[in-house]
């Protein structure tokens, strides 16, 4: 049986690189609501089981027995799981009424936590969690480098990954029983090209706030994944992880 590894938010900016790492490797069950259209590498194309999914549309128990159903039929072994997808962020960085606080509740933390519950029994131990955090779940934005076209991140986005992390560390101590380890890692600045391009002077803020004194390239994301999915951090769980350049050490 050919490793598989589940990767949500697969057609993301970071998303998309982690998935042609992966692909490498694993045959990959990748979940976004664009995954079927993803343009992949002819040479890995078969290692690769898109699954068109609308987190804030369908269910997490419909979703599971899509991925079921598909590691069953296929006969795969579910060595990992990245939840990496994200839905229903704030548009205002102080939005935090009820109906916004449950939306973000859902998008950021609990729909991905409910899934890795209910995939549990589908994993071939020995097997690896990597929730995907970011450095806005352990500091708070710095106001003085956002403006209108680059809204700072919302109160409710940080809090929520704060979550995400400690849930993490919660459910390392329930699943290591089962050989199953559960880490997190906190991204940093990895803006996207469109970003770049559009406002290189945000990026230049961003730039001083690192202690490498430059922002993150996409590539860069992958290391972590590749070394937490291995049995090289086989020692490793209930961790957080920070790929951000230095940000979070001042």
């Amino acid at each position: 049986m050919k490793e598989t590894i589940i990767l949500t938010g697969c057609s993301g900016n970071l998303g998309k690189e982690i998935l042609k790492y992966l692909l490498e490797y694993y045959k990959v069950i990748g979940i976004s609501r664009e995954s079927e259209g993803i343009e992949l590498n002819s040479k890995f194309i078969n290692n690769f089981i898109p699954l068109n999914c609308d987190f804030s549309i369908e269910d997490v128990e419909s979703v599971y027995l899509k991925i079921e159903n598909i590691i069953n039929s296929k006969n795969l072994h579910l060595k990992g799981l990245v939840n990496n997808a994200i839905f229903n962020i704030p548009n205002d960085p102080l939005s935090i009424d009820p109906k916004s606080s449950e939306d973000a509740m859902e998008g950021l933390f609990s729909y991905h936590v409910r899934l890795t519950i209910s995939l549990i029994s589908l994993f071939s131990p020995p097997a690896s969690i990597i929730n995907i955090s970011s450095m806005y779940g352990k500091v708070s934005p710095d106001p003085a480098i956002y403006d209108e076209k680059n809204k700072m991140n919302s109160l409710l986005y940080g809090c929520l990954k704060a979550a995400f992390l400690h849930s993490s560390k919660y459910l390392s101590t329930i699943f290591a029983k089962s050989n199953i380890r559960v880490n997190s890692v906190s991204y940093g600045p990895f803006p996207s090209n469109k970003v770049k391009e559009e406002n290189p002077y945000f990026i230049a803020e961003l730039e001083k706030k690192t202690h490498l004194k430059r922002v993150g390239y996409p590539s860069e994301s992958v290391g972590i994944i590749k070394f937490l999915l291995s049995s090289e951090s086989s020692f490793i769980t209930g961790a957080d992880i920070p790929v951000d350049g230095g940000w979070t050490s001042w």
